[in-house]
């Protein structure tokens, strides 16, 4: 059985470089409505999706998609289970810095526990433990099973993978977009 988690592919997405925290949010709305450029799906992520017993992806529309360039034919819903935790903002209109340092920066403080706007990281990492029980269930009846998801929460779900006794990359930071990560059950 294998579960292979990937990184929705790179969304077209021209906003302001620099932004209050504020500002932010229409940030976040800009990244989230993005069209996902076409045509840089990798051979081998293509691979892996057409061996794959059963492909799911977030109900972002970045993942559906990034997945749409990997499957042909119908396709189910996207599934809010596996949509990215979101990036938390202040309500603050100063300072203007770069839109790159408040993500890191926010998203630092959300591992850290603030999540003005959004989910915590308690309720993103239990969303994240359903998710990976889900993906085990659909693998134990489809054999490989293929997510389209996002960076942070297939962080969250490859933990608990681990955790439940799979076998796969112990870092998923900063993986580049359409980057595959496979867990396979026991070692």
């Amino acid at each position: 059985m294998q579960i292979i988690l990937v990184r929705h592919g790179r969304p077209d997405h021209r906003n302001p470089r620099w932004c209050t925290p504020r500002e932010m949010q229409a940030w976040i709305a800009r990244y989230n409505a993005a069209r996902v450029v076409v045509g840089e799906a990798p051979p081998a992520v293509r691979t892996l999706a057409s061996q794959a017993g059963w492909v799911v992806c977030s109900s972002l529309s970045r993942c559906m998609q990034s997945r749409s360039q990997l499957v042909q034919g119908p396709q189910h819903a996207g599934d809010a289970l596996f949509a990215e935790a979101h990036l938390p903002y202040l309500d603050w209109d100063f300072p203007r810095l770069p839109a790159r340092f408040w993500r890191l920066v926010f998203r630092g403080a959300w591992f850290l526990g603030f999540s003005r706007h959004t989910e915590s990281v308690r309720v993103s990492d239990r969303r994240a433990r359903v998710a990976a029980e889900q993906l085990i269930a659909l693998a134990e009846t489809h054999g490989r099973v293929l997510l389209m998801g996002h960076g942070i929460i297939n962080i969250l779900i490859g933990r608990h993978l681990r955790r439940l006794g799979w076998s796969g990359p112990l870092h998923l930071f900063l993986r580049p977009y359409w980057s595959p990560s496979v867990y396979e059950k026991g070692a």
